[in-house]
């Protein structure tokens, strides 16, 4: 029985690593194709900053204090201001003017900061200063779940 086990634990992993390692590459970042795809992507931050504030009103008006609901907290707070600020990003990226970026075959390398307005859209560039610790305080809420349970 141990060894069928094995067997298939190989055949998954293989057939796993065949998928990806003859996938087409993937970016992180990818235009949505004219002003409606920028519009359904804005709505779904809206639908994402409704939803977490929901979480967290409900969270607030419970009054949980117990183990891991600091960093839930914590987490909610740094994935609405994260998601208002690519929100803002988005929107910006509109308006800014195309001549601010330095291109080098066909890969943006440089941008070019004169103003504010220029150095606040550079700044929702840099989302992931939010993004990245709103996931470690989840992971950390989790933990602490886990550890009551």
């Amino acid at each position: 029985m141990r060894d069928k086990v094995s067997i298939l634990k190989a055949l998954y992993f293989s057939a796993t690593f065949s998928l990806i390692s003859g996938a087409m590459p993937v970016y992180a970042v990818q235009g949505h194709g004219g002003a409606e795809g920028l519009v359904s992507h804005q709505i779904g931050h809206i639908l994402f900053i409704s939803g977490m504030g929901y979480l967290l009103y409900r969270v607030y008006s419970f009054r949980i204090t117990d183990p891991g609901w600091f960093e839930f907290k914590s987490f909610l707070w740094l994935i609405i201001l994260w998601n208002f600020l690519t929100f803002f990003g988005h929107w910006m990226h509109e308006i800014v003017n195309p001549a601010r970026f330095i291109s080098q075959e066909n890969q943006v390398t440089a941008f070019i900061v004169t103003d504010s307005f220029d150095a606040f859209f550079y700044l929702t560039l840099l989302d992931h200063i939010l993004l990245v610790p709103s996931f470690i305080f989840l992971l950390l809420a989790l933990q602490k779940w886990r550890r009551v349970q």
